[in-house]
């Protein structure tokens, strides 16, 4: 699919697995964006419901032209951050936009990414966004200080003090070349981002709120247990930091302390196999100093010295 120089083609992907309660509002919002150059990339992660078919049946009533910017793409079950790459893989945009099929944009939401990013020559743009619930709408705004400094955001990542969102990111698609896929859908976010935040030479901040994240749908990776999730988020973080291991700089650079510890957190509370998985964890986290500034704070830090103590001599 080509577009003039001036008009860059953007793909949006939007990987689904059972949401078929949701796809219909998701996919009303992508075919009224009012930026014509977009191409849809829909990833059926081999969901068995009717979610597929309500898709089908919702592109059918559209016009021809728009029909032919879609594509469906099924694959067997993966997971979902091999769901985004699977949309990665197929996108042949300038830029990407990763929508979430439970969730959905404002309409002119990717008319304004692509004037913001060509205006500034951004690599990429971080845009504010409205959390629904049942009885309410709250807007979320990401800090200006974040968005200065693609490195401090990276950062901040992993103290809760950015979002890790990718949905909420609009980049140059160029910036996922040879990223690394996480195998987990806990914060594979947070993987996604610290690879396209290290690449980015310019980050800027469009103060708008135009995409809507639907917090009163159980999402599938926020149905499993709290300590499921908590330890292969950590699970995903320690396969990042391992991929990236002796490369400096890298995505991981100056966060070495705050995987481990987060690791080790998790270790300790949910799974304390994550040790023996992760060999060199607890000899690395026996060794940092207890201090403050961590996400990890200094008497769960003193918790999990204690245990390595007794436990991993």
């Amino acid at each position: 699919m080509k577009t003039a120089s001036n008009t860059p083609l953007v793909s949006v992907i939007v990987p689904m697995y059972g949401v078929e309660n949701y796809i219909a509002r998701c996919a009303d919002s992508l075919f009224a964006q009012t930026y014509p150059h977009i191409e849809f990339i829909f990833v059926d992660d081999g969901g068995k419901d009717r979610t597929v078919e309500i898709l089908r049946d919702l592109l059918g009533k559209q016009d021809p032209a728009l029909q032919a910017r879609v594509r469906i793409i099924s694959k067997e079950n993966g997971g979902l951050p091999h769901a985004r790459k699977t949309g990665l893989d197929a996108a042949s945009g300038k830029y990407v936009l990763h929508v979430d099929s439970d969730d959905w944009l404002e309409p002119a939401a990717v008319e304004k990414l692509v004037r913001k990013a060509e205006e500034t020559e951004a690599d990429i743009v971080v845009y504010d966004f409205w959390k629904e619930y049942p009885n309410r709408s709250k807007l979320d705004r990401e800090k200006d200080s974040s968005c200065a400094d693609p490195d401090l955001f990276r950062h901040r990542l992993y103290t809760y003090d950015a979002y890790g969102y990718v949905w909420n990111k609009f980049c140059l698609l160029s910036l996922y070349d040879g990223v690394f896929v996480p195998k987990y859908a806990m914060h594979e976010d947070i993987v996604f981002s610290s690879q396209i935040l290290f690449k980015a030479r310019k980050v800027v901040h469009l103060k708008e709120g135009l995409y809507h994240y639907d917090r009163s749908v159980s999402a599938s990776a926020t149905r499993a247990p709290q300590k499921i999730r908590r330890v292969n988020s950590a699970r995903n973080l320690l396969d990042l930091y391992v991929h990236f291991e002796g490369q400096d700089p890298s995505p991981v650079s100056g966060l070495r302390e705050e995987i481990f510890l987060r690791a080790a957190w998790a270790g300790f509370q949910h799974n304390r196999d994550l040790f023996r998985e992760y060999p060199f964890l607890a000899p690395a986290v026996r060794v940092i100093p207890i201090t403050s500034g961590y996400h990890i704070g200094k008497f769960r830090q003193s918790l999990i010295k204690l245990f390595l103590l007794t436990h991993f001599r």
